[in-house]
């Protein structure tokens, strides 16, 4: 078992975005109080508990990917489900750990994003779209945490990126739903896509990154970022358009498996201008 394959089984960027996530939090929050030791142990909870998702994500679809993706760490043989298992336990652990240290309000949220995961990995793959709602909560659960971290509460402006992030990461799961098609079939897993057909997934997924793109000025309009924000965020929705058009026009699993990972692009593209709006 190589160092290699244990990293591609937890899938370290993901980590690291889910950490650039909190870190958005914290600077829309309403006091931006953090100190060294509270950013540290924001990234070892973010890095552990997405890590830990992401192995028992790959545990669970051990025999999806024998048709879906044959070269992850667990189908391959580099990885044997057992240490699959003990390394989520292990970074679930971890990640449990700083949140109670960080505080009560990060522990509580850490541990019902956890359970959501855990939850959607054992029995909601096969709910459609409820099991799409619920990867998207885990997917705005940093930007909750953060703003718990500094304050202690939700902040309002929080929320406004939350919903944003929510309605993209949702379109992003049911596009995904037509790249997993054929391994879907193998488990069962009634995805849209597999209920109602690739075409109108597409045009669901498709919808919900039009909502996101028609709701991003609102940030601007209720003076949570300033105008760094626009040039940055319209060149993300610029992407998602374009992702859309191009799926709706072609929702076949190829396009979409490539559509589903530029998406990941303009994701990074919305958080810097999240960032870049709210550093004034």
């Amino acid at each position: 078992m190589r160092i290699m394959s244990l990293l591609r089984l937890v899938r370290p960027p993901n980590g690291l975005l889910m950490f650039f996530a909190v870190l958005i939090g914290v600077l829309f929050s309403e006091t931006r109080a953090i100190n060294p030791q509270q950013i540290f142990y924001a990234f070892v909870t973010s890095f552990g508990l997405t890590g830990s998702s992401m192995a028992l994500n790959d545990y669970f679809d051990r025999e999806v990917d024998l048709v879906n993706n044959p070269r992850r760490p667990i189908p391959s043989g580099e990885v044997s489900p057992t240490s699959a298992v003990a390394l989520s336990s292990i970074l679930a652990g971890a990640g449990l750990l700083t949140a109670f240290l960080s505080s009560t309000a990060c522990f509580l949220m850490a541990a019902v994003a956890l359970a959501v995961s855990t939850v959607y990995n054992m029995f909601l793959k096969k709910a459609g779209l409820v099991g799409n709602f619920a990867v998207s909560f885990t997917v705005v659960a940093p930007f909750l945490y953060g703003s718990l971290l500094a304050d202690g509460y939700v902040s309002w402006r929080v929320v406004v990126f939350v919903v944003l992030a929510f309605l993209a990461n949702t379109g992003r799961e049911v596009i995904k739903g037509i790249t997993d098609v054929e391994g879907d079939a193998v488990r069962g897993v009634a995805t849209i896509a597999r209920k109602s057909g690739l075409r109108t997934a597409s045009r669901v997924g498709a919808g919900f990154y039009i909502a996101a793109v028609m709701l991003s000025p609102l940030p601007y309009l209720l003076k949570v970022v300033n105008i760094l924000y626009l040039p940055l965020v319209a060149a993300a929705d610029a992407g998602f358009v374009y992702s859309s058009i191009r799926i709706i026009k072609n929702p076949e699993p190829a396009e979409a498996k490539k559509q589903k990972n530029l998406t990941l692009l303009w994701m990074l593209l919305a958080l810097i201008s999240f960032a870049a709006g709210g550093l004034a």
